[in-house]
């Protein structure tokens, strides 16, 4: 019989340890479950550093906090690349074992990455770029003047960190500026949204929107709409502006109204194939992405309190991620705890059905943040 959902993940900290060695884990095959790794982390490194922090933590094994310091060293070299996951990269690593442990150079560290990071910013009008340097193996894209709609997510993540830590203004009026500009030039009227934008660096004008992960330039990539959810609210969270809350409010009514009952979304919510019926693949890292967000909101009184609305579409869609989760039915040979059915990049047939390392981390973090009864900041 399998057991709960995090015990299940946990068991797959250990397998994918006990597989990977020295590497880092990126995507694995939905049938056997070998990872396909990297030699540096990849964009999401961090990830993988929070999963071993988080799995020490609720098993208090110390041995999985010395491999998490360790690869947060490793990581260290990346700090000065112009990336926008270097967000990720140390908000997960550097700003969470800091937390943790108390210790002051991983504290210079992470400031050392948020001040990078607040430095990308397009002087224009505030913009945050993907970066000259931006990591990402699926995906051949880099610029100063070509903003995600990921980046309310990744790019902010130390703002929020920086702005707690030291006070200074320049990290929330950073913030701000992106958030509102992402809001005048990325949400749709109808809630769906945007993926690339280029902008002429001058004069602030937009030159073209196009997508690379989605269906077509007009369509609304999942993955996206689901960092634009978690981190308009995040926002929200942060700073308790009630903009912020509408527009997550905005674009996650346009997610409940094109999923089912079990709330995992297509790849694309876009995806003229799904009006033929076809089996189009589903990304359960994008729901991941959206129940880790929710899943902070619950365990803070306050915020709980203020969107039952938003808090109460937890339950369901942990269930649609549970109903994903091996072994997802009698007799699965799989090893326990991959989050199958993710998609990283469908236009190129890049493990576009698979089981991917930040699906499995999000998942995690959403069921930690319940066990232990708070959210990391």
């Amino acid at each position: 019989m399998a057991v709960g959902p995090l015990a299940r993940l946990l068991e797959r900290i250990r397998t994918t340890r006990a597989e990977i060695g020295d590497a880092w884990p990126y995507h694995a095959d939905p049938e056997t479950g070998r990872w396909e790794t990297t030699d540096d982390g990849d964009w999401c490194g961090g990830h993988w550093v929070e999963c071993l922090r988080l799995a020490s933590v609720l098993e208090d094994d110390p041995e999985l906090l010395d491999e998490a310091l360790e690869r947060t060293e490793r990581l260290r070299p990346y700090l000065e690349r112009d990336d926008q996951f270097r967000g990720h990269r140390f908000g997960y690593s550097s700003a969470r074992l800091y937390d943790h442990t108390g210790r002051e150079e991983l504290r210079t560290l992470t400031l050392a990455a948020a001040w990078a990071m607040r430095a990308m910013a397009m002087p224009v009008h505030g913009a945050m770029p993907i970066g000259l340097e931006v990591q990402v193996k699926s995906t051949t894209l880099a610029s100063r003047s070509i903003v995600a709609v990921d980046n309310v997510h990744p790019n902010l993540l130390l703002d929020w960190w920086a702005r707690t830590e030291t006070g200074d203004p320049t990290f929330e009026r950073g913030a701000r500026r992106h958030l509102d500009r992402t809001i005048a030039d990325f949400v749709r009227p109808d809630g769906s949204t945007v993926e690339f934008i280029e902008y002429d660096p001058t004069t602030g004008a937009v030159l073209r929107e196009f997508t690379l992960l989605g269906a077509h330039d007009g369509s609304c990539w999942s993955r996206g709409q689901a960092w634009a959810i978690a981190g308009f609210l995040r926002a929200w969270e942060e700073l308790g502006d009630s903009r912020y809350l509408a527009v997550a409010r905005h674009l996650f009514d346009y997610w409940w109204d094109h999923t089912d009952e079990h709330r995992i979304p297509p790849w694309d919510f876009m995806d003229p194939a799904i009006a033929d019926g076809a089996d189009v693949p589903l990304d359960t890292s994008a729901a991941a992405i959206v129940v880790e967000q929710l899943a902070r909101l619950r365990v803070h009184p306050d915020l709980a309190a203020a969107a039952p609305d938003l808090v109460a579409r937890l339950d369901p869609m942990l269930e649609g991620l549970e109903h994903r989760l091996t072994p997802t039915h009698p007799g699965d040979p799989r090893p326990p705890g991959m989050l199958v059915e993710g998609c990283f990049n469908h236009p190129r047939a890049f493990a576009d059905r698979a089981e991917l390392l930040w699906g499995d981390a999000y998942y995690l973090m959403a069921l930690a943040h319940l066990e232990l009864g708070r959210a990391p900041r």
